[in-house]
């Protein structure tokens, strides 16, 4: 999830420079009266620049319904997967992340987290956060380097990002706005708290970062200086070079890309029968033998890029 962070942040640097930056396919055939939408977007990028991109607005005029990955404007939905988020989250037995580092290695993360995150773990507001497990502070570090880097570009501080400037736009045309990334059930959730590391391999994680931490920065900085040849596949259009340069990426991570792709795509079919129906998610999920695209292909629809 690191590195899909920094490629989508390089992707914005690129987008920028052209309004007809475009992954957007369409659905027919299959027996569908009439086609649906897909735009394969870049999480951080602005959404004003929808109103640019031709095939976008060709899209949009046409659909009825929107789905996204999840409706982060639906304050209920956002509950709902706060409260799915502390069941996997938390400690087992009542354990809080002090009692597994120990008073020297609790030190050096309190340190690291008032002066890179903002968090004073010893505060009473922040009290929650010592039942998290450690894979959480590994991840809210890493996430808070990104951050740091792609910061330094002015373009990236637009808060307007395209995911939610989609589902404004379909919300005040009326649409209803669907999620692909389903709320998991109590049982799921055990399950995906089975996979979790050991809270030894996850202490063992979490203090490499805070050892070397100004490493792991500079090497994030040197990964998303050295990767702009990405943003140029999306601003120009190109997914077949895209895709060839994402697939490793998406192969090493199955549970961000495959496996929730299989379970969106029974999502999609659904929506598409019912009305035409655009659907908003990271563009890394189209490609693939795995993505999106294929499987929809599979299923007896076409599917082909719009390109203007």
């Amino acid at each position: 999830m690191n590195k899909k962070t920094i490629i989508t942040a390089l992707l914005f640097m690129a987008a920028i420079v052209t309004t007809k930056a475009q992954f957007i396919f369409r659905i027919s055939g299959g027996g569908l009266e009439k086609p649906s939408y897909i735009l394969g977007s870049i999480h951080v990028l602005s959404g004003d620049l929808l109103d640019s991109i031709p095939a976008f607005l060709e899209a949009e005029n046409q659909c009825q319904q929107l789905f996204v990955e999840s409706d982060v404007t639906d304050q209920q939905n956002r509950r709902e997967r706060q409260a799915a988020g502390q069941q996997i989250m938390t400690m087992p037995d009542g354990q809080t992340i002090a009692d597994v580092l120990g008073e020297e290695r609790m030190a050096i993360l309190q340190e690291r987290m008032k002066e890179t995150c903002h968090i004073n773990l010893v505060d009473s507001a922040a009290q929650k956060f010592l039942y998290y497990q450690p894979f959480c502070f590994t991840f809210s570090l890493n996430m808070m380097i990104q951050v740091e880097v792609y910061m330094k570009y002015p373009a990236m501080r637009n808060g307007n990002m395209m995911d939610v400037a989609c589902m404004k736009r379909a919300k005040a045309r009326g649409w209803k706005v669907g999620n692909l990334d389903q709320i998991k059930t109590s049982e799921e959730l055990e399950e995906i708290k089975e996979k979790i590391t050991s809270i030894d391999e996850q202490v063992d994680t979490l203090m490499a970062l805070l050892n070397n931490f100004d490493e792991r920065r500079q090497n994030i900085l040197n990964k998303f200086e050295g990767m702009h040849n990405m943003g140029h596949y999306w601003s120009t259009g190109d997914y077949e070079g895209f895709e060839r340069l994402v697939l490793p990426d998406n192969e090493a991570n199955p549970a961000i890309f495959a496996e929730r792709n299989k379970k969106w795509v029974p999502i999609i079919i659904e929506a598409v029968k019912e009305m035409p129906t655009l659907f908003v998610f990271g563009a890394g999920h189209l490609t693939g033998p795995e993505g999106v695209v294929r499987m929809l292909r599979d299923a007896g629809y076409k599917v082909e890029q719009l390109k203007l």
